[in-house]
Parts: C-alpha cells; structure tokens; sequence
C-alpha cells in the first residue's frame, strides 16, 4: 500500500514512541499465551482474534460497519473477495485499518506489530509469534485486493486531496495573516494593503561644501536606521514596513544652495517626466540643506532614542527637516510659506500617511506642526497624527 508518493506503506498506520518498558493487560497476555500453545492457532474464534487485534466484539464490530458502509464484516468481506474493484474509500479502510479507524487518529483502529515494539521483549516476541501464526490464504487474500483498490483510490483521488491540502493551507495562512493584522494599527494595515514595493520621499541635498559629502553619508544612514526605529520600536507590528521604506535621495552639484522655489520647479519636472518612483509621495518632497547636515545629530552620529507613548518629546535626538509643498503659491492665506519643519521620525508615520491617505492638507499640516513639538503616539493607535505636545519650538 502506498502513500500519496506510491513509496511507504507505514505512513498510515499507528505509530508509537519506541520505549521496549510497557507491559500489556493480563487478559491480553492470557490470550496470546494460550493461543501460543495450539496445535492449530486459525481456530480461535473471531471474538478473539478481536481481541488480539484491538476491535470490538463481532457484534459491536458489524453494528458499526453496518452503519457505515451498510454492510457486515462478512459481507464486506465477500464484496472484497468478488468485486474488489467496487470497494468504497471507507471499505477499504474497515478491511486494512479496522472498523474503529478514524483518520488522522493514530490511536484508532486495529494493532499492527508496531504496537508491540513498545512492549518488552519477552512480550514482544510473544506477540509476533502469534501474529505469524495466524496468517492463512483468504485473509491474506482479502488483505491484498483491498490494499491494490486502495492504492487506487488513492491514486485517483490524489488531485482532491491536493486541493483539501491547499485549502487547509490557505485557511492556516488566513487565519494566521488575521492574528497578525489584528494586533495592527489601522493605518500600517492600509500601508501594507496598498502592496507598494517601495515608499517614501524625494529627498533633496542642498549643500556641497567640502566636507559635506561624509555628512551626506552619515545623514543616509540616520535616515534608515531613524525609518527602522520608529517602525520596528514606536509603532505594533509595523516592522514590515522598514524593508520597503526606500525614499529617492538626489545629490546633485547644481543644487548647491538651491532655493525653495528651484527645488520645486525640478521636482515638477521631475513629476512631469515620471522620474519620480512608485510610491514617493508626489506632492511633497524633503530638504536637506546646510543646518541639517551640520546638525549635532549629524557630528556625533547621535541615533533616535524614543520616548514613552503620551510623553512629549523635544526631539533632542533627532533632526528636524523642511517637507515642502511643491505646488505651493505665494497667493496663500495664513503666514504658511510653503513648507513646514517637522522631526525626521514623524516623516515616516504621519507625514507620509498624510499623502496616502489624502487626510490632511498643507494648511492643516501647517496648523499642527506651529504648535510645537510632536506626542509621540501610542503604538497601538488607529492613525498618526501631529499632536501638539510641549510649547516648545522645534530644533
């Protein structure tokens, strides 16, 4: 009898850890010892034989195949012996693995001589010699046609329980993806929803002085690391989120002291031209210019150190960047110049959310930056928000 591979004929029989210390019941061993010692061991009877086998009494044994298949043992027997070809998936598992078989169950249905490997040795052989002896012709007759429909039956339902087996896979995988995503604040899980391969800002350099370029270097690793911060430490499981953060960083010599309004009118072009990767935000972009890169942050390679959620943070180890309105016009009302100062983490969690989801606008982004320093949020909140803490201006 095969398994799904054709290759094993074990896989689907009891198995049992191999510790050669049990000892069987009395009355079984009372059993296998008298039928040891006779001339013709086939004459037992089948309430016996039951008995060895670990199946219920005839009676119990065909009340139960009767309901399942509606048949006696005998009879199903003879259906095997006359037309094997006909025999049921559940037939054939009555005549191979025993009435009592359920599938998946490895304690179920009949022993097999695995079961007596538990026992000690002196048992053991016991148990072998009386199996050995009981064999004869129709049984294994019986025994055979059955495992050849069985094969078959396994064969030609193979498809279907692949199928079973991915379905079974697929509900494990969803089942395990809404445990994960229930522990999400809402706003990571549309993140991950929207399926971007990438993420994050156009970020412009505007300041080539000599010497510049090691702080650029260093600026790009505070960025990635403050990015892994705030997604792996301040936010619940977003973590997933760290490795497609991938902001366009553009070095170019041109830019050098570059003005507000030139940087908008590349990163115009830059839209226009679809220069811009899938997934940077379109309309905003970042500046780091001379007071960034000779930032103190910058000079001692200081890491972003979080504090507890609810607790006002000054942001006194981090940088403070300019996001700007590409699309800004002069022609504004309020004293909004067209851009705002805001802590490098908040750009990874509400600047950019501000973008995907369309929920505030510059004036409002404006409104909540002036009032000073940012709460840090609770890692469990739904959304990220820029919520005013101490009057502090920002670094």
């Amino acid at each position: 009898m095969s398994t799904d591979s054709g290759s094993s004929t074990l896989h689907q029989f009891p198995t049992f850890l191999i510790t050669k210390n049990l000892r069987m019941p009395p009355e079984d061993k009372a059993l296998y010892e008298r039928i040891a010692l006779l001339t013709d061991p086939t004459s037992i009877t089948r309430a016996e034989k039951n008995q060895l086998d670990g199946l219920p009494p005839p009676d119990e044994e065909d009340r139960l195949c009767v309901e399942k298949v509606g048949l006696t043992m005998a009879e199903l027997k003879d259906k095997v012996a006359v037309s094997h070809v006909t025999l049921t998936q559940e037939e054939a598992d009555i005549i191979l693995f025993g009435v009592t078989w359920e599938p998946g169950n490895l304690a179920s249905g009949k022993r097999y001589l695995l079961w007596s490997m538990d026992l000690v040795d002196e048992e053991r052989q016991l148990v072998e010699k009386v199996q050995t002896s009981l064999g004869n012709p129709y049984d294994n007759a019986i025994k055979r046609l059955a495992s050849k429909r069985w094969d078959e039956l396994r064969r030609l339902n193979q498809s279907a329980r692949e199928q079973r087996r991915e379905q079974k896979a697929q509900k494990m995988r969803a089942a395990f993806a809404a445990q994960r995503e229930a522990g999400r604040p809402k706003w990571v899980q549309e993140m991950l929803a929207a399926k971007l391969a990438h993420w994050g800002f156009v970020i412009f350099r505007t300041d080539y002085r000599e010497g510049t370029d090691k702080k650029w270097h260093v600026f790009k690793g505070i960025y990635r690391m403050t990015a892994a911060t705030v997604l792996r430490d301040c936010w619940s499981k977003a973590n997933a989120l760290v490795t497609t953060q991938k902001s366009f960083l553009v070095s170019d010599p041109e830019l050098d002291g570059a003005s507000l309004d030139t940087l908008r009118e590349r990163f115009k072009r830059m839209r226009e031209n679809g220069e811009i990767p899938s997934g940077r935000a379109t309309d905003c972009f970042l500046v780091v210019d001379e007071a960034a890169l000779d930032h103190d942050v910058i000079s001692t390679k200081t890491l972003y150190k979080p504090k507890s959620p609810g607790e006002a943070d000054p942001w006194d180890t981090t940088l403070s960047l300019r996001a700007v309105d590409p699309d800004y016009k002069d022609t504004d009302t309020l004293d909004f110049e067209g851009y705002i100062g805001i802590p490098l983490p908040k750009v990874f969690d509400w600047l950019y959310y501000c973008f995907i989801s369309k929920n505030e606008d510059w004036k409002t982004r404006y409104v909540n930056t002036k009032g000073g320093p940012a709460e840090v949020m609770d890692p469990d909140a739904p959304y990220p928000a820029y919520r005013s803490g101490m009057g502090l201006p920002l670094p």
